[in-house]
């Protein structure tokens, strides 16, 4: 059952500190109704404070920037919890989660009848990366600026046009274009194998 964490009162998800997180995921995985336990971070601003970042910030490397924070991310949250370490699954989605809506550029701008029009913006945005999940982490360039600067009429709002735009692309296309995501779903997927 997928949760989102408190970041202040009556507020949930993004910029997140990792204290609060890593209290939340040790008190998960103390209880036994939670077998495994997975995150979904943006790696895009990755609180400073995370396990690993100081060191991860050096590397130029994606995935071996992200291998370092999800090994030091998953040593401290096993420790931390005193659980075995098949029972937590850590990932950082590079570098947004708006990333994997760059899968299906087509799809994404048919969800609005508005958004057309960024059809050509939004392409050349995805053509220019090496996969959707490799347009960078500037502000002004990262995934989310792009759909927030191009898709008017009405305008983007992660937390209501995302899971509406990842669902209609469907997560076929998503694994297809954004290795680090099917990745991810891999692992997922191996814990149903008998």
């Amino acid at each position: 059952m997928p949760e989102m964490v408190e970041t202040s009162p009556g507020h949930k998800g993004g910029a997140l500190k990792y204290e609060r997180v890593k209290r939340h995921l040790r008190n998960t995985l103390r209880q036994n109704s939670a077998p495994v336990v997975t995150t979904l971070f943006d790696l895009y601003r990755l609180d400073s404070g995370f396990p690993g970042f100081d060191a991860s910030q050096a590397q130029p490397d994606l995935p071996r920037r992200l291998d370092m924070l999800k090994q030091a991310l998953h040593a401290d949250v096993v420790a931390e919890a005193g659980c075995q370490p098949n029972r937590f699954i850590p990932y950082i989605q590079p570098y947004e989660f708006e990333a994997l809506l760059f899968s299906d550029v087509p799809t994404l701008t048919r969800v609005e009848p508005g958004w057309l029009a960024a059809s050509d913006a939004l392409a050349a945005a995805r053509a220019a990366a090496e996969s959707p999940e490799h347009i960078n982490d500037r502000p002004e360039t990262k995934p989310a600026a792009h759909l927030e600067r191009e898709l008017n009429n009405p305008s983007y709002r992660k937390r209501r046009h995302g899971p509406i735009v990842a669902q209609k692309i469907g997560l076929a296309k998503i694994e297809a274009e954004c290795a680090f995501f099917a990745a991810w779903l891999a692992q997922i997927r191996e814990l149903a194998q008998p």
